[in-house]
């Protein structure tokens, strides 16, 4: 996994708006058709400060084991498994490795899982491999992995009466960008499209691809904790000048995508009025939108002996 060694490289989107990324009653319905009510032990992959293990595990009744891994050092020592109140308790270990080299032994977990970590690695085959190896025969591997590039297209109060021109230069930006971070080897921000493929390359059985039924809404009067969380990241991603990125990456990026140094200077100034406006928008109360975004959520069953 590629981190950044300061702070690693999720740092800026590790806020509290991560708590809202899942509906948890649907997460309660994947595990029901997915046959995880079962589930004791769960590996979470690139578990960060461990989000994503514990939303999951509230919906898993049998579990008894979770351990996460990753490869920054302080998202080790901070991260949190599962939740405090947990009844009954869960034995949780977190280990710092690399997710193309998982230091388990072979079919050692019932359920592997990462949440939005192949975006990040170079090689998206090499790690599912060895997520699928680490899973024992029978088990499953849950993936869950966006389209970023879709959620360019979302319109809200402020852009909706953008120019197609507008809308075709952010989409270009965008695009460039992505293009650049593969070539870079640095990952795939919109590789959720792609997992069905990866898994029978792997050798897994593809028995679910879901789409996440969670947008991140915005309205008047910004009044629940969802949105002042969102608002807060909104806040501190126009501060810092990030789409999602940071200019010096954006710029990287955008280089190696074939971009030009005039090109990426017009539009990161474009992209850096844009988040302002918006930001303008929010704190006059004038800033609407249905937030949609693409999040896969893929499951592979890894065969039995035999089959």
């Amino acid at each position: 996994m590629t981190t950044d060694s300061a702070s690693g490289h999720s740092a800026p989107f590790f806020g509290t708006q991560r708590d809202f990324w899942w509906n948890e009653d649907f997460l309660g319905l994947i595990v029901e058709r997915l046959a995880l009510a079962g589930t004791r032990s769960v590996l979470d992959v690139g578990c960060g400060l461990g989000h994503w293990s514990r939303v999951l595990t509230r919906v898993l009744p049998a579990v008894s084991e979770v351990t996460g891994i990753d490869a920054e050092g302080s998202w080790v020592r901070q991260a949190r498994l599962v939740d405090a109140d947990r009844r009954p308790p869960v034995a949780t270990s977190v280990h710092q490795g690399r997710a193309e080299r998982l230091p388990y032994p072979d079919a050692r977990f019932d359920l592997v899982t990462c949440q939005t970590v192949l975006i990040h690695v170079p090689q998206v085959a090499e790690v599912l491999r060895e997520m699928c190896r680490v899973v024992r025969p029978g088990g499953t591997v849950l993936v869950a992995e966006p389209n970023n590039l879709a959620g360019q297209l979302v319109r809200s109060s402020v852009s909706y009466q953008d120019d197609p021109e507008a809308l075709a230069s952010l989409i270009r930006f965008h695009a460039t960008c992505e293009a650049g971070k593969i070539k870079l080897g640095e990952g795939d921000n919109s590789v959720g499209d792609l997992l069905p493929g990866y898994f029978a390359e792997v050798g897994l059985q593809l028995v679910g691809c879901y789409l996440s039924d969670k947008s991140s809404p915005l309205w008047p009067p910004y009044s629940s904790p969802e949105q002042s969380a969102l608002i807060e990241a909104v806040a501190g991603a126009a501060a810092e000048e990030r789409c999602p990125w940071s200019r010096e990456d954006a710029r990287r990026y955008f280089l190696a995508g074939g971009g030009s140094e005039a090109v990426f200077e017009e539009a990161w100034a474009s992209r850096a009025w844009a988040a302002r406006a918006e930001l303008a928008a929010i704190q006059g109360e004038s800033f609407w939108s249905s937030g949609g975004q693409l999040m896969y959520l893929v499951a592979g069953r890894r065969p039995s002996a035999g089959e």
